[in-house]
């Protein structure tokens, strides 16, 4: 490989923000997981290894599809969430419809819904990026592309890959889902207003302030994260949920710091804060499975409080 090319692929890779992909593979993942646990399942590594292995390549291959996609449309300059802004390679755009080519294909295996969640998120990142369509320079568009493709899609694909029983509180999840997701989005685009205006763009951060956009951004997390403690103190989910209110209420008060100087950079430290308190959400899943399985109880949703009668059946 010559000195051009090298310089060019190490572009590539500082463009896919490598520190944020992990973040955006966890999302199926956590679908995947969710499936497992309302049923209480007790499968076993070598079961799921496959599919998640299909289930994260193609989600990491995704993300770095619409990275490759956005930096062709953004040529940022300033601050970049998980990133540095680097010079653009000509190579940029075909990779990236390659990533998100190949992206599609591994979830093929992985069954019709799987394979559509992720067909359906490479259009999104086509549309969000492509220079004639540039949904993310609308107010609307952008909110509506993320949380359908993060929010929703992803997860999505994750339970259908592990087989997930549709009930009621596999919706409340979701929503409660896209609500987290639409918070994040919201507060990782308030400190761009300069870029955002520069580049021509209509968000939220330009069409109504750093200031407005983190309000509503704190507001859709703690109606997220509200609702859930609220759900696991009802015995939807378990009430060890509860015991990831610390990592929350760090995560809030952080993001009630931010909000009196809003044109600050601080998502990154945000989105660190509200991962323990996911972290936390899934050790706290682990014990309580654990722990029942040890008593002789059924595992996960199958001994919360309130059961949906989806699953009832295989509880039993």
């Amino acid at each position: 490989m010559n000195r051009c090319s090298s310089s060019a692929f190490a572009r590539l890779i500082v463009l896919a923000r490598p520190r944020g992909a992990a973040l955006i593979s966890a999302l199926p993942v956590v679908g995947f997981g969710y499936a497992l646990w309302e049923r209480g399942s007790t499968a076993g590594p070598h079961v799921v290894a496959g599919p998640l292995a299909f289930l994260m390549s193609s989600w990491l291959l995704g993300h770095a599809g619409a990275m490759w996609l956005n930096a062709d449309l953004d040529r940022d300059q300033g601050p970049v969430l998980f990133g540095r802004a680097v010079e653009v390679p000509a190579s940029v755009v075909p990779a990236g419809y390659l990533a998100l080519a190949v992206s599609v294909a591994l979830a093929l295996p992985l069954g019709a819904i799987a394979f559509t969640s992720a067909l359906g998120c490479a259009v999104l990142s086509v549309l969000y990026s492509h220079r004639r369509i540039a949904l993310k320079g609308s107010a609307i568009g952008g909110p509506l592309v993320n949380g359908l493709g993060y929010g929703s899609l992803s997860p999505i694909a994750g339970f259908a890959a592990a087989s997930g029983v549709p009930t009621w509180r596999a919706l409340v999840t979701l929503a409660l889902a896209v609500l987290f997701i639409l918070g994040t989005y919201f507060a990782a685009q308030a400190f761009q207003g300069d870029e955002d205006r520069r580049r021509g763009y209509r968000t939220m951060v330009v069409t109504h302030g750093p200031a407005w956009t983190l309000a509503v951004a704190h507001a859709c997390l703690r109606a997220a994260v509200i609702g859930a403690l609220i759900a696991a103190l009802a015995g939807v989910y378990p009430r060890a949920f509860l015991a990831s209110l610390p990592g929350w209420l760090l995560a809030d008060r952080y993001l009630a710091r931010w909000r009196l100087t809003p044109s600050a950079d601080h998502a990154a430290g945000l989105v660190k804060r509200l991962a323990i308190g996911v972290v936390l959400v899934i050790v706290a899943a682990y014990v309580d499975h654990f722990w029942l399985l040890w008593h002789g109880h059924p595992g996960g949703g199958c001994s919360t409080a309130i059961i949906p009668d989806a699953i009832a059946p295989i509880c039993r």
